[in-house]
């Protein structure tokens, strides 16, 4: 799970940290998960954001599942 809290700082980070984001992935030391994979995930999901909204949207997620939150699911916004 570490990945995916981990991808969701980077996505959600103002962008005044400056440099790209692989140069802020790939320059940060104290990741639990691989900067690889850090990247990965974070570029298919700015890649396939459009269609993850609108299948989160549609699947009513937010009124199924108690313990997710609405800023989590739509990180595909900041894309």
């Amino acid at each position: 799970m570490s990945l995916y809290h981990e991808t969701a700082e980077f996505l959600t980070a103002p962008s005044k940290a400056g440099g790209s984001l692989k140069s802020r992935i790939f320059s940060k030391k104290d990741l639990k998960s691989q900067p690889a994979q850090v990247y990965a995930l974070a570029i298919e999901s700015c890649k396939w954001s459009s269609i993850l909204k609108e299948v989160i949207e549609n699947a009513d997620i937010l009124k199924l599942e108690r313990k997710v939150r609405a800023n989590n699911l739509f990180l595909f916004d900041t894309c």
